[in-house]
């Protein structure tokens, strides 16, 4: 007997087989979710051969089986929409715009592609950022006197509603309510522009915002909030969107206007008659307990966004953005720009739009500036207008003083 034989049959020696080799793993796309502000997710995809898993694609015995090519890089891009900073908003996984004279656009958030465009018959120097409910698009001129709602795949006009004299709109799941502000507040059919309700809610200085009903439920509520004569006190109230009929209300100290729901909670910014927010207030959603934060310092002409772990980030003119807790302020960074956007959160960072059209991005976690696009100032003058940063799609979206819309990736600015 051959001695290779030999020692098989002795059991000195197994048998070698060919051993398969795995395919290699294809890392996904960070992608971002889109309102107030959402956070992305990576996935990795790994194929494997027929043993231990689901059987792959036949291969030759020793090859590997074919990997598929890596997802294409997002490539930044920009357009015009004009001669002035438009303002954009991150809807149903949808980009659109509204600029000075153009009530909405859709554009193409892979290349900056503009599907659609919906001229304002009004000329309006300003307008809002579109917002959306009903499965419609809804867009109204900054001090204009008309709601649109615009079909999203063509723009066409699916109804209008006039609006009274320094009226808002406020999605609210299937919705609108228009708030004037007198206090008066109608409710729209969000799909039809049906009138639905009109009822006396809230006051001079109210200030509206929509959200979830309770942390982990799916029923939208309105909230309202109306400061006393004296300054001294803010009722928050909440409202059943589909019959106005109040849900609970709640007194808090000082004058407070929400501005998200997040984390369980209604936010708020206290501020005084001079413009000075001093304070972060939470409302609990189920509970309605009351928690404020004491900023370590006033900030003037404050915005705020809250991150969906409940985390606050305020802006001030001063050009310091402070991270809050609940329990505390957490940090402050003096962001070196006189006055910017509202602050946009995500994936652990936070975007602002500054006067001459740069884009900011703030690392959370290193609490220092990441990366800032290219100043886009076109004649040189800087906006009056801040419209926020959107973002969506594994891209983060902001407008400049020169009328361009202008996408970067998310999560890496030390590229911009």
């Amino acid at each position: 007997m051959p001695p290779l034989a030999q020692a098989r049959a002795a059991g000195g020696l197994s048998r070698i087989r060919p051993r398969r080799r795995l395919g290699r793993g294809v890392r996904g796309q960070r992608a971002r979710q889109g309102l107030l502000l959402a956070g992305g997710a990576l996935g990795t995809y790994l194929l494997t051969g027929s043993a231990g898993g689901s059987p792959g694609p036949a291969t030759a015995r020793g090859t590997a089986p074919p990997v598929p090519p890596a997802a294409p890089a997002v490539a930044p891009w920009q357009t015009s929409l004009g001669d002035r900073a438009a303002a954009c908003s991150w809807q149903a996984a949808a980009l659109y715009c509204s600029g000075a004279g153009l009530a909405a656009a859709r554009i193409d958030p892979a290349d900056g592609t503009v599907l659609w465009s919906v001229r304002s018959a009004q000329g309006a120097a300003r307008t809002d950022a579109p917002l959306y409910g009903g499965g419609l698009v809804l867009t109204a001129p900054a001090g204009g006197r008309v709601l649109q709602a615009l079909d999203p795949a063509t723009g066409a006009e699916r109804w209008r509603h006039a609006l009274p004299s320094g009226a808002k709109a406020v999605p609210a799941g299937d919705r609108v309510v228009v708030t004037g502000a007198d206090g008066k507040a109608t409710a729209l059919d969000a799909a039809t522009g049906a009138v639905r309700w009109t009822k006396d809610i809230g006051g001079v200085g109210s200030v509206w915002c929509a959200g979830p009903a309770e942390a982990d439920g799916a029923a939208v509520a309105l909230y309202v909030s109306t400061p006393a004569g004296d300054g001294k006190s803010t009722q928050v109230a909440e409202v059943d969107p589909a019959n106005g009929a109040p849900r609970g209300q709640v007194r808090v100290a000082g004058t407070v206007e929400p501005f998200a729901v997040a984390g369980g909670s209604l936010h708020l910014l206290d501020s005084d008659a001079e413009l000075m927010t001093h304070a972060v207030v939470r409302i609990d959603l189920r509970s309605r307990a009351v928690r404020t934060t004491r900023l370590l310092a006033p900030l003037l002409q404050a915005q705020a966004a809250a991150g969906p772990d409940g985390e606050v980030y305020v802006f001030g003119t001063s050009g310091a953005l402070a991270a809050v807790g609940p329990e505390r302020e957490e940090w402050r960074l003096e962001t070196g720009v006189s006055a910017a956007s509202r602050p946009v959160s995500g994936d652990g960072l936070v975007y602002l739009s500054a006067l001459d059209g740069r884009l900011l991005a703030v690392d959370t976690a290193s609490r220092r500036l990441a990366g800032q696009t290219k100043p886009r100032m076109g004649s040189g003058k800087q906006a009056a207008n801040l419209p926020a940063p959107a973002a969506g799609g594994g891209r983060v979206y902001a407008s400049a003083p020169d009328g361009s819309v202008f996408a970067v990736p998310a999560g890496a600015p030390a590229g911009w």
